[in-house]
């Protein structure tokens, strides 16, 4: 039951955000996933930081260049899980942006 309230209450409290809060909070968690998963591409398959930060920066954006690949079978593993979670997540938070563009163009 009180699992419910806190679900229930946190969802209330994003929900009645501003637009502008609800972006500092959607960026900074992507910037979280971002640095949460390059530092789990760097364990996993020896990449630099930097290398592993621009594998996952262009992978959430889609771009995905291709001169990074993952060649452990779990680094590949990873990566299905980053692409799922955190594609959807930037792609909610870049349509908070447009959304914000919209409505500022529109006051």
């Amino acid at each position: 039951m009180p699992r419910e309230i806190i679900k229930k209450s946190l969802y209330e409290i994003y929900h009645r955000l501003p637009i502008v809060q609800k972006l500092e909070v959607e960026w900074g968690f992507v910037i979280f996933l971002i640095l949460f998963w390059a530092f789990g591409f760097h364990k996993i398959e020896g990449w630099r930081y930097l290398d592993a930060l621009y594998f996952t920066s262009s992978t959430i954006t889609t771009v995905g260049y291709g001169d990074f690949t993952p060649k452990e079978d779990l680094g590949k593993i990873l990566a299905i899980f980053y692409q799922l979670t955190a594609i959807p997540i930037f792609l909610y938070t870049a349509t908070l942006l447009l959304e914000r563009r919209i409505v500022h163009e529109d006051d």
